[in-house]
């Protein structure tokens, strides 16, 4: 769900990625993350270690960490959950929970629709 994409799929491998198709993953606002563990095919933890420029949160990202399970439902479907911790009860980390609420959904739904179209194609 990004325009580009580099993932080194290893615990303590980056997963950098750009949002803008005329952005580069080096430019200041691609993003960085941090594998902190996996499962393969099941789970992948990781953590933001260079948010894009601008971030509005910059002291409660340092906190939060995600991890997303993923689980089969039959042949062709899978179950993805995501879980984001790390916040703290401060007003900034509370503005940054609500701030990935809103944006995993949205990127959940787009997900959805994007594999729900490719399979009633065939």
């Amino acid at each position: 769900m990004v325009a580009q994409a580099e993932i080194d799929l290893k615990v303590g491998g980056k997963m950098r990625t750009q949002y803008n198709s005329k952005g580069t993953l080096e430019d200041g606002r691609g993003i960085e993350n941090t594998i902190l563990s996996y499962e393969p095919m099941r789970m992948l933890s990781f953590k933001v270690t260079r948010a894009p420029e601008g971030f509005p949160f910059p002291s409660a990202i340092k906190s939060m960490w995600t991890v997303l399970y993923f689980e089969a439902q039959g042949e062709k479907a899978t179950r993805v959950r995501g879980v984001c911790m790390g916040f703290g009860d401060d007003d900034e980390s509370r503005k940054m929970r609500e701030f990935f609420n809103q944006g995993n959904a949205v990127t959940l739904r787009r997900l959805q629709k994007r594999f729900a179209a490719k399979a009633d194609a065939k």
